[in-house]
């Protein structure tokens, strides 16, 4: 684990000059218009939709379907949007149930009491059978295609009030569900399946007008609800845990559309249902930052490290680093690239697989040519690849696709 840690504290600092020019993302709605249907259809070829080790391999063309709804309303007090967006993916390869279907829901609201204290709720539906899209957004746990769709829930509520010109607080609870398709012994929902708590308590110290020291308690508990053996006579709740997190940070607030955020610490974890039972502290950090450069045109990125779940079965959990990032330019008024990765570099810990590596590679590009205000050309290409010190995990996988999107 110490090259992962020398990795990340050069990468972080890296992250870290860069955010004295950032811009915050918000819920944002369009006053003119409340809704907005869209809709695309794409052409696609697939090198590897089974996510096989070398040798392996199974490839495909096919077609995609992405109908998309955005709704939303400000009123005096409140704001809210809900996104919808459906992909149903067409394999003309398989024999047999050639269809993938992934459907994402997101709803983001705030509720202002008064000029100094917030209600802030947000929750993230997802059902799909790819890892990279399940847990989009932080660690990936489950990198490998599964058998079947699977569903992770986020919901996310929070209260923040500033108490008088020196302190605020902010209260927080993060409920988060899985629940995998496949089942039965050693299966992933044997090994995934769960339920994850987490609650937050903050203090804000105002240093200057835009800049917040942060200090703060968390508390998270993991239930893991297979019910199932994921390994002769383990059952899946031998994972459950609960952690204890001692916070420090800092908010930055550039501007009124400009916000930047640093968490970290440390985490004391505890295993229960271990025999013997298991506790270990280690680090952890999160930062998040949006720079929004010119008009349309915008840069986000993200590293965090600590312990996450993981599919391997000989593991007990996993340690890495996570990098992200994404880049929305608009080239000219009609023309606009999107480029978007993400590095995730880890080690298990504990089981037979202890001090095992594997790193998983994330990219993605796409260009968007707006004939006129309704219809727009799309092209793109994704890249993902797995190197795992297990050789029947490491794979690559190439993604191409061309299409049409309607807006109205």
């Amino acid at each position: 684990m110490k090259n992962i840690l020398s990795s990340a504290g050069m990468a972080a600092a890296a992250v870290v000059g860069f955010q004295t020019t950032c811009a915050a993302q918000t819920v944002t709605v369009d006053e003119s218009k409340w809704w907005t249907v869209s809709a695309a259809l794409r052409g696609f070829y697939d090198d590897n939709y089974l996510t096989a080790p070398k040798g392996g391999e199974r490839d495909s063309l096919g077609i995609e379907v992405r109908p998309g709804l955005d709704v939303g309303h400000k009123g005096e007090q409140y704001i809210v949007k809900l996104s919808l967006l459906y992909s149903g993916r067409w394999f003309e390869d398989r024999r047999d149930d050639n269809w993938d279907h992934t459907f994402i829901a997101d709803l983001a609201g705030e509720y202002q009491l008064n000029p100094s204290h917030v209600l802030r709720l947000n929750e993230t539906f997802t059902y799909t059978s790819e890892g990279t899209l399940l847990d989009q957004g932080g660690p990936i746990t489950s990198p490998l295609r599964s058998d079947g769709s699977n569903i992770r829930n986020v919901v996310d509520g929070r209260y923040v009030g500033q108490l008088n010109s020196l302190i605020g607080l902010e209260l927080g609870y993060q409920n988060t569900w899985y629940s995998y398709e496949e089942d039965g012994p050693g299966s992933y929902g044997a090994l995934l399946d769960r339920l994850e708590h987490l609650f937050r308590a903050e203090t804000r110290w105002t240093l200057t007008p835009t800049l917040a020291g942060i200090l703060g308690y968390w508390y998270e508990d993991v239930n893991f609800t297979g019910d199932q053996f994921i390994a002769p006579g383990l059952m899946s709740d031998a994972r459950n845990s609960y952690s204890h997190y001692i916070v420090g940070g800092a908010d930055y607030t550039v501007s009124p559309n400009c916000f930047v955020s640093l968490r970290g610490g440390a985490q004391n974890v505890h295993y229960d249902n271990l025999v013997p039972k298991q506790d270990d502290w280690n680090p952890f950090a999160d930062v998040s930052t949006t720079f929004e450069y010119l008009e349309g045109s915008y840069f986000r990125a993200g590293a965090k490290y600590g312990r996450n779940r993981t599919d391997v079965v000989t593991a007990l959990d996993q340690e890495a680093v996570t990098f992200y990032g994404l880049v929305n330019h608009k080239l000219t008024e009609s023309l606009t690239a999107r480029a978007s990765g993400q590095i995730q570099m880890g080690e298990f810990s504990g089981g037979a697989s202890d001090g095992v590596d594997e790193n998983l590679y994330v990219a993605g590009i796409s260009l968007s040519y707006d004939i006129n205000r309704y219809l727009a050309v799309e092209t793109g290409y994704n890249y993902d690849r797995l190197d795992s010190d297990f050789a029947s995990r490491t794979f690559t996988r190439n993604r191409v696709f061309l299409g049409l999107r309607g807006q109205f």
